[in-house]
């Protein structure tokens, strides 16, 4: 049986930022966790020859990208992680 929704296709994610320090990674997470924002993580391989041993990427819904990014940007400034503000539509498919 097939549904009005069947051959919809969602992908509404947007690549939030790369973060580079595991504490950075968790910092994140609470607050994203504190505002009820959902969110997923990736975790792309780095090169042998890249200047970061460590790499996460967060990736949020496009209805809460604009709170994610307010708090993302507080810890970067407040606490000094580095971080790289992608701020992109995700571009792999999942469906």
């Amino acid at each position: 049986m097939e549904t009005i929704f069947s051959k919809l296709k969602v992908n509404n994610e947007y690549e939030l930022c790369e973060v580079y320090d595991p504490e950075a990674k968790d910092r994140l997470e609470k607050g994203l966790l504190a505002e009820r924002i959902s969110y997923f993580m990736h975790f792309p391989k780095t090169g042998f020859f890249s200047k970061h041993k460590y790499l996460c990427v967060f990736c949020v819904n496009e209805t809460s990208i604009e709170i994610a990014e307010e708090i993302a940007r507080r810890i970067n400034e407040e606490e000094g992680y580095e971080m790289n503000f992608l701020i992109r539509r995700n571009p792999t498919s999942y469906l």
